[in-house]
């Protein structure tokens, strides 16, 4: 590609980022459409994530995505939020305008595009979801799904007070939508016996706990759909021990894809073909 002092910069910040697919993504969308813009894959701490959007607004930048573990921290960097970023504490998405940092949330939208198809035999007021984690990505997917209209979205964490503060934000505004519980054997089993969805919002599965599994085996049933917000690796211990029982699974290959494809619509005002995108994912890199 050819790149000039006009070429705009977009970026993906994490901790770790190595595994992320967003560049091949974006880059090949930038030059599908022909927009003049390059986007790279940043690692930072914490500690220096302020010091690193200040120094985005120096550039000729566009805007970001953001990974964990910034989803949360990246607000008080950002000068303003959307609306339903606002509400759900969470953003993975900063659009660069005006001099002024706004932050997005899309995790919802890509989460409930990617399952769409999967779930549709399914009505929709009889549908209970649960979620493992209590991270910026389960906030945007559990309050998504009880504004599509699910029957109830179970949220499962080792701290069940962060469960139950999310649980509780979420029923201010959809009455009786949510229900928190602890990752207490009892209580999985119970919460996994009422779901038709079973899905990891939780890092277990990456990188070192890569053979590990945030569900016990003997929990899962064959009936179930077992998603794994994970997509590197594209088949975590989780999947593996799903497909061994016969349950259907998926992991966030394609909530990373229609994500990323609203994320592009906000910076260029282009929503690109899904299907292109999701060739671009799929590509091995030479």
């Amino acid at each position: 590609m050819k790149i000039s002092v006009d070429t705009k910069i977009y970026a993906v910040i994490g901790d770790p980022i190595a595994q992320s697919l967003s560049p091949q993504l974006h880059n090949g969308l930038f030059k599908e459409t022909g927009v003049d813009a390059l986007y790279l894959p940043i690692a930072v701490k914490s500690e220096d994530l302020k010091k690193l959007v200040d120094g985005l607004r120096l550039m000729n930048f566009g805007g970001l995505n953001v990974t964990k573990p910034h989803k949360i921290d990246i607000i008080e960097a950002l000068d303003y939020l959307d609306p339903l970023a606002e509400k759900i504490g969470a953003v993975n998405t900063v659009v660069y305008c005006d001099k002024k940092m706004v932050g997005y949330n899309t995790d919802g939208f890509g989460f409930i595009k990617s399952i769409e198809k999967r779930v549709s035999k399914i009505p929709k007021e009889t549908l209970t979801i649960l979620i493992l984690g209590c991270g910026g990505a389960v906030k945007s997917v559990a309050m998504a799904l009880a504004d599509w209209g699910i029957k109830k979205v179970i949220i499962a964490n080792r701290t069940e007070e962060k469960a139950k503060e999310l649980a509780n934000l979420i029923n201010e505004s959809w009455p009786g939508k949510a229900q928190a519980i602890s990752m207490a054997p009892e209580a999985l089993k119970e919460a996994v016996d009422e779901a038709m969805v079973v899905v990891n919002g939780t890092s277990v599965g990456m990188a070192e706990s890569a053979q590990q599994s945030p569900l016990p085996k003997e929990l899962l049933r064959k009936e179930l759909l077992v998603y794994d917000m994970i997509y590197s690796p594209p088949v975590t211990q989780l999947l593996k021990e799903a497909k061994e029982i016969g349950a259907e699974t998926q992991n966030g290959l394609d909530m990373l894809l229609y994500q990323g494809l609203l994320a592009f619509e906000l910076w260029t005002g282009i929503f690109p073909d899904p299907v292109f995108g999701k060739k671009l994912l799929l590509k091995k890199n030479d």
